[in-house]
């Protein structure tokens, strides 16, 4: 097998991972807007942490395809045989995309650049559960925008997030010794 059929055989692959991802997106906002559940409160606030880590995933997917150009021939045929290796890199997006959303939340990532995340007003969770994490959502449509972009961010340089974390504890041992 030549680099251009192993591109082609990944160009596919990758389409195919694509079109699954906007799927789950578009089933996501379908969601979000009540479509598939009649009562979106019936769902607690899953809606946007669903939709971050899908905007992760796809960022996740257009860095992979944005980085094949710079691979070399072996390791274009290799990821040929290697479907894990194709779907890996959009799944890590979506999981930092998570992490950075849970940043967001806690208020560790803020300024004028984030998104704002406030708590919802109903939330069948006593203030101490866990799982009143997930009633919260972006303050308004520019808050949503925001949190998208660096939803897509996060998986689309996937060293941001890491970045991001090592500022953080940079800033916070700083703080502490002075």
């Amino acid at each position: 097998m030549n680099r251009q059929q192993a591109l082609n055989i990944l160009c596919k692959r990758l389409f195919l991972i694509f079109v699954l991802l906007l799927a789950a997106a578009l089933g996501a906002v379908a969601l979000a807007n009540g479509h598939v559940v009649p009562a979106v409160s019936e769902v607690d606030g899953y809606v946007v942490p669903w939709v971050v880590f899908i905007a992760g995933n796809i960022g996740g997917y257009v860095g992979f395809h944005r980085r094949l150009s710079s691979l070399n021939d072996e390791e274009i045929i290799g990821l040929c045989s290697a479907w894990f290796s194709l779907v890996l890199p959009s799944f890590i997006g979506g999981i930092l995309a998570g992490l950075l959303y849970t940043l967001f939340i806690s208020g560790v990532a803020q300024g004028q650049l984030f998104p704002v995340i406030v708590a919802d007003e109903t939330c069948r969770y006593g203030e101490s559960s866990f799982y009143v994490i997930f009633c919260q959502h972006a303050s308004g449509y520019a808050s949503y925008a925001k949190l998208l972009f660096w939803s897509f961010v996060a998986g689309f340089n996937q060293n941001y997030v890491v970045d991001l974390i090592e500022n953080i504890k940079g800033s916070k041992k700083a703080q502490g010794e002075a």
